[in-house]
C-alpha cells in the first residue's frame, strides 16, 4: 500500500445550483446554461426540448453565475465566481467552436473573514459595466471586468511546498497592498449584509439597494450610490425599516418598472425609492428561487423549499405598481433555481431532486387550485445529495452496483447506479428454444428491417413488423421453415440467402411473391452444413471434417469458387467486409478451429492459408468476427468458456498482431454487430452480455444491464429505429441501447428521506434508515423516521418500523456475531433529553428477518447517549455513544440473547464516522480529526494508539491497512494519514498527514469497491491497487486508487506540465484549485493525482500533447513519447466508466 493516490470522477456532478438563459453560442440562438459544482453545461432551447451543445469543467467550484450582454455586443457572455474567489468572463467563439476567456481575476481582502455559502449575492448595474457581490462580512465587493487589456495566459506560479509532516504553524503569505484595478472592497462597518440589488431604471448614477442588519439586529433597506473614484459607498435614503427577520431576498425588477421585490416568510413587498410600498400576504413559505417571465416585470415565478411553484402578478398602471397577487400553481421538485424559457415552459433546477422541464397549462382557477395545471415534460436525473451508499452484486454476475441514499424530503429516493449499457425495452415476446435470430429488409438498399427470422433446433419461424405490431408469417420469399437456419441475410441484386443445416437457398427478396432462384446441397447428400458466414456477394460454409467451401453470387446464381481442406475441425467462420473501399465482399476468411484450438486467416477467393494463431486451453472458439473500430481493423474471437481474444488485423498483409485476452463471462459467447447513433458496435451475447466499442483507439467492454442473452441482431425498423433484437432465456426482447459506456441510474422513490443503507446477503434485503422531514413543528406523536427492509430485486418495502417521541434512528449495520451464525440488522437510535441538547439517551436494537420476510426484534439495550455510529468488529459490535467508543459482545443470558458491554474509551468529541481494520479502530471526530484505538483481546480493553493533532471535522473515513487511513473533511479536502511508528519522535504516536488534496465537494461516504467488471487481460499482470468509491453532495461519484511510486512520478510531472502548457478555461489555475486553503493559507496538494486532468490529455490537440510531453512553458520534459503517454492514460481510463 502507498500514500500515492489517483482520484477520478466516474459520474460528474448532477445537482443544479445555477441556471441562466440567454444568447451565448449565437445571437440567433437562445441557450440555457447550468452550473453544477465545477461543471458548466450549455443547452440550446429548441421546439423539441433542450439539446446539449457544450459541457466543460473549470478549476473551481462555482458560487455565482450570471449571463449578461456587455456593452456593444449582440451576444451574451458568462460571468462567474468560484469558491476561491476567482472571477472570469467567458464567451463562445462559434467559428473555432471553443470557449474564450475574456477577463479574469482574483478578489482578495487580507484579514477579513470569508462568508461560507455555496452561492452568493450577485447583481449587475444597468450599464453592464460592473457587478456587486458579497464575499466578505460587512463588505460589498464591486467587480469591474477589464476587457480593454485581456490577460495573456501565463503559467501559474508554484505554491510554496512545505513539509507536510511539519507540526509548526505556517506563516501567512504576504499580500500586495496596492489597489487592484478589477475590484473594490467597500466596507460597511457594523452592518451585516443580507441581500443586494442594483436599481435597473436609474441610469444617471448606479444605485445599489442593500438589505442589512445593524449592530442591534434591526433590518433595513437602504439606497447607496457607488463612488468608484474614491472606492466607497455613499449612503442614501433608507427605503424601509423594521422588516421581519426572515425578509432576506431582493429581486431586481426590469427597467420598465424598476425597484425591487423583497421576499419574506409571510409577506412579499414591491419597494422603490420615493414610492409607497406595495405588499401582499402569503402562506408561510421559504421562497428560495425566482424567474421573471417578461420584460415588463408583471409576472414572476417563485419556488419554495417545499417544492411549490407560485405565480406573483404585479398590477401595473403608468409604470407604477398598484397591487400584487400571489397564487400557487402546483408541485415541482424542490428548486434551487428557476428559468422561464418561453411558451409557458419553465426549467426547474434542483440540487436535492431531479431537475425538470415544466409546462404551465392555461386553464381555469379551479384547476389551478387543484394543482392540475403543471405538466412535467422532461426530467433530468440528479442523484445528489448522497448521504450514504452501499456496494452490492445483485445479479451475481461480477458486476457491482451502487445503491445510494439520495435527495431530500419529497424528492428523496434510492438510486441504483450501474456501469454499462442500458436497454430501453420496446417489445417483449415469450418464446423459448431459439438458436439464432436475423433481421431482413424488403430490399438490399432499404434502410429499415421489417422481418425477424428466428431459428430453432429443427425449424424456422418468421415475425414481421406490421402496423407497429409483430405478426407471425406463414411464408416469406423462398425461406424454408422446416429446418434449422444457420444464417440468413439480404444480399446484392435484391436477394435473400438462407443457409440451413441441409442446403444453401438463394431467393428473391420480394415478400410472399419472392421465388427460389438457386439451391445447393452437399454432393454426397449425407454431409451437413455445420457453420456458415455470408456477406452481400459471398458465402463460405463448412460441411464438417475441416472442409471449407466458398461461393459467390453471380447472375442470381450460387457459384462454387473454391474449396479447401483444413487439418482441424472448423467451429466458426466470418467473412464480414471491413475494407473501407469495398463493403460488398471480403478478401479474407476468418476461421476458428478446435482440436488444435486456434484461428486462421485464408484469402478469398482461393482459400489460401495466410496466417494462423494458436489459442491457449482446450475450449474451442464459438464465434469469430472481423470488425473495424475507429479505422482500425480487429479480429474478435469468442471461446466457449467466456474467454475473449482480440487481434489487430492487417487486411492487406493478412497478418494478426497485438493479441489481448479478457473474460466476458463463463458461458459461450456469440458475436454480432448492431448500429447505434450511426456507429457500429459489437454485441457479445453470453451470461454476462457486453457491448464492444472503441474509445481513443482502445477496445472497451461495457456490460449490458441484462441477464443472460443467447444471441442478438440489429433490427433497425421503421417503428423501432436503431433497435436490437435479443434472445434471452425468457424470450425475444426488442429494445434500443442507451448511451454506450456510461453510468446508468435507476430511481426508486421513497416515502421518507433515506439516510443510511446496508445490504444483508442472507435475507436478500436492504436495510434503510429513513428520516421524515416536515415543515410542521414536532410533537411527541410526530413520526421522526423509520427503518425499512426492501427486497433486493423489486425494491418493494417488506416491513417497516416507525419511531416517535422524538427518538430518531441514526445508524444501521448488518452482521453475524462470533458465537452466532444468524445474520442480524443492528439499528441505533437516539434522542435529546433536554432543550439545550446537552444530554441524550439512545437504543441499540437487534433485528432479524423472519422466513416470512418480516422484522422481528430479538433484543435491545439502552445507551447513555445518542448512538451515532455502529459497525461490526471482530464478531462484536462497535458503537459510538456520544463521545464514547464502546464494544459489545453478543451473549446468551438465561436463554435470551443480548448485547453486553465489554469495554469503552472516551474520544475528544462526537464521532461522525468510524471504521476498523483487524483490531484497529479509527474514528472521524466532529472537531478533533482522527483518533486511532486498538482493542486488546487478552485484557478486553480499548487503548488509544495515536491521534491526528489537527482541528478538522471528518465526514468520512476508511482504513486501507493498519497504518494508512483515507479521510474526507468538511472543507472539501481529501487526505491520507499514516501512523507514525518512530518512537523517537514523540512519547505518544501521532497520525501524520502524508497526502492531501482539494476535491471541492462534500464527501459523506467512502467504501471499498469498483464500478466495472473485471475484464482485464489475464495474460498481463495488473498493477496492484486498492480502490475506494466516494459519493458527494453534488451527486458526483468518484474513485480513489493506489498507484506505484514510478507511476506517481510520471503522472505528477505530467499534470504539472499540463497546468503549465495548456491554457485552462477562465485562466483558472489548476495548482491553486487543488491546493489546500484554510483561513487564506494555501499549501500545495501533495501525493495526489488529479485523474480528471490526466484523462483530459486525450482531448488535447496533437500540438498540445507534444507541448505537455516536451514540458513547454516551464515544465520538464517527460521521458516518454506522446504515444506512450496515451497508452498510460488509456490504461487508467479502462479502470472506470
Amino acid at each position: 500500500m502507498s500514500h500515492y493516490k489517483y482520484v477520478v470522477t466516474a459520474q460528474k456532478p448532477t445537482a443544479v445550483q445555477f441556471a441562466v438563459k440567454g444568447s451565448f453560442t449565437s445571437p440567433y440562438e437562445t441557450n440555457l446554461i447550468l452550473g453544477k459544482g465545477s461543471r458548466i453545461e450549455v443547452y440550446a432551447i429548441t421546439p423539441n426540448g433542450l439539446k446539449s451543445t457544450i459541457d466543460f469543467s473549470i478549476h473551481g467550484t462555482i458560487i455565482a453565475l450570471r449571463l449578461y450582454i456587455p456593452q456593444g455586443r449582440n451576444k451574451a457572455s458568462l460571468f462567474l465566481i468560484t469558491s476561491r474567489y476567482k472571477h472570469c468572463v467567458l464567451s463562445y467563439d462559434s467559428v473555432q467552436q471553443q470557449i474564450i476567456t475574456e477577463s479574469n481575476g482574483e478578489i482578495g481582502y487580507p484579514g477579513q473573514p470569508r462568508r461560507e455559502a455555496l452561492n452568493t449575492n450577485l447583481t449587475i448595474d444597468p450599464s453592464c459595466r460592473y457587478f456587486a457581490t458579497t464575499l466578505y462580512d460587512s463588505t460589498v465587493t464591486i467587480i469591474i471586468p477589464d476587457f480593454t487589456k485581456p490577460k495573456e495566459f501565463t503559467p501559474p506560479q508554484t505554491l510554496r511546498k512545505t513539509s507536510i509532516r511539519s507540526k509548526e504553524g505556517r506563516k501567512r503569505q504576504t499580500q500586495d497592498t496596492t489597489y487592484p484595478t478589477d475590484y473594490i472592497n467597500m466596507s460597511l462597518p457594523d452592518k451585516q449584509v443580507i441581500s443586494i440589488a442594483f436599481l435597473q431604471d436609474v441610469l444617471t448614477e448606479s444605485t445599489l439597494l442593500i438589505l442589512y442588519d445593524d449592530a442591534l439586529g434591526r433590518r433595513y433597506l437602504q439606497a447607496f450610490t457607488i463612488d468608484l473614484k474614491n472606492r466607497k459607498l455613499v449612503p442614501g435614503n433608507i427605503v424601509m425599516d423594521h422588516f421581519e427577520s426572515d425578509a432576506n431576498q431582493l429581486i431586481t425588477m426590469p427597467p420598465a418598472i424598476g425597484g425591487v421585490v423583497l421576499i419574506a416568510g409571510k409577506f412579499i413587498r414591491y419597494l422603490k425609492p420615493n414610492h409607497p410600498p406595495v405588499a401582499v400576504g402569503i402562506r408561510p413559505s421559504t421562497i428560495n428561487s425566482f424567474s421573471i417571465m417578461n420584460d415588463e416585470g408583471s409576472r414572476l415565478l417563485l419556488g419554495d423549499a417545499e417544492g411549490m411553484l407560485h405565480l406573483l402578478t404585479l398590477t401595473i398602471t403608468n409604470r407604477r405598481v398598484e397591487a400584487l397577487c400571489f397564487i400557487g400553481l402546483g408541485n415541482i421538485s424542490i428548486p434551487s433555481c428557476l428559468v422561464y424559457l418561453d411558451n409557458d415552459v419553465i426549467f426547474v433546477g434542483s440540487n436535492v431532486g431531479d431537475s425538470q422541464l415544466i409546462h404551465v397549462q392555461r386553464t381555469d382557477t379551479t384547476a389551478a387550485e387543484n394543482g392540475e395545471i403543471l405538466e412535467v415534460i422532461d426530467e433530468f436525473s440528479n442523484i445528489g445529495p448522497i448521504t450514504d451508499f452501499c456496494v452490492a452484486d445483485l445479479d451475481k454476475q461480477g458486476q457491482t452496483q451502487l445503491i445510494t441514499c439520495s435527495g431530500v424530503a419529497k424528492d428523496s429516493s434510492l438510486r441504483i447506479v450501474r456501469n454499462g449499457v442500458g436497454l430501453n425495452e420496446l417489445a417483449v415476446i415469450d418464446i423459448s428454444g431459439v438458436k439464432g435470430v436475423w433481421a431482413l429488409r424488403p430490399s438490399f438498399y432499404d434502410k429499415h428491417d421489417d422481418v425477424l427470422l428466428i431459428s430453432f433446433v429443427n425449424q424456422t419461424r418468421l415475425l414481421a413488423l406490421r402496423d407497429n405490431a409483430m405478426t407471425q408469417l406463414e411464408a416469406h420469399s423462398g425461406i424454408d421453415l422446416n429446418c434449422r437456419t444457420l444464417i440468413a441475410a439480404n444480399v446484392k441484386d435484391d436477394m435473400i440467402i438462407q443457409v440451413t443445416d441441409r442446403n444453401i437457398r438463394l431467393m428473391e427478396a420480394n415478400g410472399t411473391n419472392g421465388s427460389l432462384l438457386d439451391e445447393w446441397f452437399p454432393n454426397d447428400n449425407i454431409s451437413q452444413i455445420t457453420v456458415a458466414s455470408v456477406n452481400p456477394s459471398q458465402c463460405v460454409i463448412s460441411i464438417g471434417y475441416g472442409r471449407l467451401l466458398a461461393f459467390a453470387f453471380k447472375e442470381k446464381k450460387l457459384e462454387l469458387i473454391s474449396t479447401t481442406q483444413l487439418p482441424n475441425e472448423i467451429s466458426c467462420i466470418d467473412i464480414s467486409p471491413i475494407q473501407s473501399e469495398n463493403y460488398m465482399e471480403s478478401k479474407l476468411v476468418a476461421v476458428g478451429m478446435w482440436q488444435n484450438v486456434g484461428v486462421c486467416l485464408l484469402s478469398l477467393p482461393d482459400l489460401r492459408l495466410i496466417a494462423e494463431e494458436k489459442l491457449a486451453g482446450i475450449i474451442m472458439p464459438r464465434s469469430i468476427l472481423m470488425a473495424q473500430f475507429e479505422n482500425i481493423c480487429y479480429l474478435l474471437v469468442a471461446l466457449g468458456d467466456g474467454q475473449f481474444y482480440n487481434f489487430k488485423l492487417d487486411t492487406e498483409q493478412g497478418t494478426l498482431s497485438d493479441k489481448k485476452r479478457s473474460f466476458l463471462g463463463k458461458l459461450p459467447i456469440q458475436l454480432s454487430t448492431f448500429t447505434s447513433n450511426g456507429t457500429t458496435h459489437v454485441f457479445a451475447a453470453s451470461d454476462k452480455p457486453s457491448v464492444i466499442h472503441s474509445r481513443n483507439n482502445k477496445l472497451i467492454y461495457s456490460n449490458v444491464n441484462l441477464r443472460e442473452v443467447r444471441c442478438a441482431t440489429s433490427f433497425n425498423s421503421l417503428f423501432f429505429p436503431d433497435a436490437v433484437a435479443l434472445i434471452t432465456k425468457n424470450g425475444l426482447v426488442i429494445g434500443q441501447m442507451e448511451e454506450i459506456q456510461k453510468l446508468h441510474i435507476t430511481k426508486i422513490p421513497t416515502q421518507d428521506t433515506p439516510r443510511r443503507i446496508v445490504y444483508q446477503e442472507k435475507s436478500k434485503t436492504f436495510g434503510i434508515v429513513t428520516e421524515r422531514i416536515t415543515s410542521e413543528s414536532y410533537t411527541s406523536s410526530t413520526t421522526t423516521g423509520g427503518f425499512e427492509i426492501l427486497d433486493d430485486q423489486t425494491f418493494d418495502v417488506l416491513d417497516r418500523l416507525y419511531f416517535k417521541h422524538f427518538e430518531r434512528p441514526l445508524a444501521i449495520t448488518s452482521m453475524t456475531f462470533e458465537n452466532d451464525s444468524n445474520e442480524y440488522y443492528i439499528l441505533a437510535t437516539g434522542k435529546e433529553t433536554d432543550e439545550y441538547e446537552s444530554r441524550s439517551i439512545g437504543r441499540i436494537i437487534v433485528l432479524q428477518v423472519t422466513p416470512e420476510r418480516k422484522l422481528r426484534v430479538i433484543s435491545q439495550i439502552k445507551t447513555d447517549g445518542m448512538t451515532d455510529c455502529i459497525r461490526p468488529f471482530e464478531g462484536k459490535l462497535l458503537a459510538s455513544v456520544r463521545g464514547m467508543i464502546c464494544v459489545y459482545r453478543w451473549e446468551n443470558i438465561s436463554g435470551f440473547p443480548s448485547l453486553v458491554p465489554l469495554c469503552s474509551q472516551r474520544v475528544p468529541s462526537i464521532t461522525e464516522c468510524m471504521t476498523s481494520y483487524k483490531d484497529s479502530i479509527v474514528t472521524g471526530d466532529m472537531v478533533y480529526s482522527i483518533v486511532n484505538l486498538r482493542f486488546d483481546a487478552k485484557t478486553e480493553t480499548l487503548l488509544e494508539v495515536a491521534a491526528h493533532e489537527k482541528l478538522k471535522e471528518i465526514l468520512a473515513i476508511e482504513a486501507i491497512n493498519e497504518n494508512f487511513y483515507v479521510a474526507a473533511e468538511r472543507e472539501g479536502h481529501l487526505f491520507v494519514v499514516e501512523k507514525c511508528n518512530d518512537d523517537t519522535l514523540n512519547d505518544e504516536p501521532l497520525l501524520e498527514t502524508v497526502s492531501i488534496w482539494h476535491l471541492g465537494d462534500s464527501v459523506r461516504k467512502l467504501r471499498f469497491g469498483s464500478l466495472g467488471m473485471n475484464n482485464s487481460d489475464p495474460d498481463r499482470k495488473p498493477e496492484a491497487a486498492t480502490t475506494l468509491i466516494f459519493a458527494t453532495a453534488s451527486g458526483a461519484i468518484g474513485l480513489i486508487t493506489d498507484i506505484s511510486v514510478d507511476r506517481f512520478k510520471l503522472l505528477n510531472q505530467m499534470q504539472y506540465n499540463m497546468a503549465k502548457a495548456v491554457q485552462s478555461i477562465g485562466n483558472l489555475s489548476h495548482i491553486d484549485w487543488r491546493s489546500v486553503s484554510i483561513m487564506d493559507r494555501k499549501d500545495q496538494a501533495t501525493n495526489f493525482i488529479d485523474g480528471d486532468l490526466i484523462e483530459s490529455f486525450l482531448d488535447l490537440t496533437p500540438q498540445q500533447m507534444q507541448a505537455v510531453v516536451d514540458g513547454q512553458r516551464g515544465g520538464r520534459k517527460l521521458d516518454k513519447s506522446v504515444e506512450d503517454i496515451c497508452k498510460v492514460v488509456e490504461e487508467l481510463m479502462s479502470a472506470h466508466p
